[in-house]
């Protein structure tokens, strides 16, 4: 990386323009990257990326932002991967006010990111909404919360099963701050199944924190329970 930075140096005379000038192929060259599936070449171009927007600011990310966007939906595991670890480098190289300007794209895609059905996406999009959290603070759980917390509501099993992998996602990075916004909407009373089910998820993601919401769960539980006390229960009922 030195040698290379000796070597534009030694060429490139004004640096801004040259990568105006050629910014459209080096973003090319940095998704390819991205996606390559190498962790080490990933995250070359992630520096790369971020190092190109604290150079470039306004002038690169609208160019650089829907790029990112649009390989998030259309490419595979290896791609989403990478586009997670670019958005990170992006967030943290830009100034608060540079957000603010991209956010509505930027939830958009953390938060579908966040609900991805492979595991690595979903780590390295917490990282992603990490970054989004240090840069704008609590807007960031205003703007992809409440719409999780309505596809958890949902019908559909695929759609639900998303969301409460964004949520999880979330918790494991944020518990402090999302846990007494969550705790009791999934304690609604009766309690159904879909709502046990997140409640045992989110349990399992927030081991640390989850303990200082016993004071509401356990009754909660232990009241739902004492209402089944002598009923005749079906087999999906008992479990």
């Amino acid at each position: 990386r030195q040698a290379a930075v000796q070597v534009w140096k030694t060429v490139v005379s004004v640096t801004p323009r040259t990568l105006r000038e050629i910014l459209s192929e080096l973003v090319d060259q940095i998704v390819v990257s991205l996606a390559s599936g190498d962790p080490e070449r990933t995250q070359v171009a992630g520096r790369c990326l971020g190092d190109i927007v604290q150079k470039l600011g306004d002038q690169v990310l609208p160019e650089v932002i829907p790029v990112l966007r649009d390989s998030l939906y259309r490419g595979d595991e290896h791609t989403r991967q990478g586009v997670c670890v670019g958005l990170a480098e992006v967030i943290a190289s830009s100034s608060k006010e540079q957000i603010v300007k991209f956010l509505n794209i930027l939830v958009k895609v953390v938060q579908d990111a966040l609900c991805d059905e492979n595991d690595q996406v979903r780590t390295m999009a917490t990282q992603c909404f990490q970054s989004l959290f240090q840069v704008v603070g609590t807007r960031t759980l205003d703007e992809v919360v409440p719409a999780l917390l309505v596809s958890m509501e949902s019908e559909d099993d695929v759609t639900k099963t998303r969301a409460l992998n964004g949520v999880t996602g979330i918790l494991s990075v944020r518990s402090r701050e999302l846990l007494p916004y969550i705790i009791p909407r999934v304690l609604k009373t009766p309690l159904t199944v879909s709502h046990a089910d997140a409640l045992a998820s989110i349990s399992a993601a927030t081991s640390q924190t989850i303990h200082m919401h016993f004071n509401s769960i356990i009754p909660t539980l232990i009241l739902d329970l004492s209402s089944f006390h002598g009923a005749n229960l079906n087999e999906e009922e008992q479990l």
